[in-house]
C-alpha cells in the first residue's frame, strides 16, 4: 500500500461505529475543527490503525460544493500528513478512531486547513499517548 494514500480500510463509515463514536469517545477543539476519537484494541485481521472521518456540516454551508471542496481539503492534508500518527498507533498496538468536524463559519485556504490539521494530528497523538498512560514528555 502506498504511504500516502487514503484507502477504504482506513475511512471510518457505518452508522453503528459513528454512533458508539460519539457516545463514548473523547473530544477536544482545535479550531476550526472539532475531534471527536476512541482508542481501541488493535485486531489482527489486516485492518488499518488508524480510522478517519471528515465532516462538515450542512448548518454552516448550504452549498453541497462548498461542503465537498472543503472536505477534500482535510482529507488531503491528513493523507500527506498522517504517517507520524499511523506509526505510533502500530507501535502501540491499538485502533484509534477519529472524526473530524469543520466548526469554522467560512471556508478556509488550503494552506490554513493544512496547517490546522498538522497541529490536530500533533494533539491527537498526544492526547492518545496520554489516554494510554504513556507518559508524553519521555518520548525518543
Amino acid at each position: 500500500m502506498h504511504k500516502h494514500s487514503f484507502t477504504r480500510e482506513e475511512r471510518l463509515r457505518g452508522r453503528k461505529v459513528f454512533t458508539a463514536l460519539f457516545a463514548a469517545g473523547k473530544s477536544f477543539h482545535a479550531p476550526p475543527f472539532r475531534v471527536t476519537w476512541q482508542c481501541t484494541a488493535a485486531t489482527k485481521d489486516g485492518k488499518e490503525n488508524v480510522q478517519a472521518a471528515f465532516v462538515v456540516p450542512k448548518r454552516n454551508f448550504k452549498k453541497a460544493t462548498d461542503r465537498n471542496r472543503i472536505r477534500r481539503r482535510m482529507k488531503e492534508a491528513y493523507r500527506i500528513h498522517k504517517n507520524e500518527l499511523r506509526n505510533q498507533a502500530s507501535h502501540s498496538g491499538v485502533t484509534l478512531l477519529f472524526v473530524c468536524l469543520y466548526t469554522g463559519k467560512e471556508e478556509s485556504s488550503y494552506l490554513e486547513i493544512e496547517s490546522k490539521i498538522i497541529v490536530t494530528l500533533q494533539r491527537l497523538a498526544k492526547e492518545t499517548q496520554i489516554a494510554r498512560g504513556a507518559d508524553p514528555s519521555k518520548e525518543s
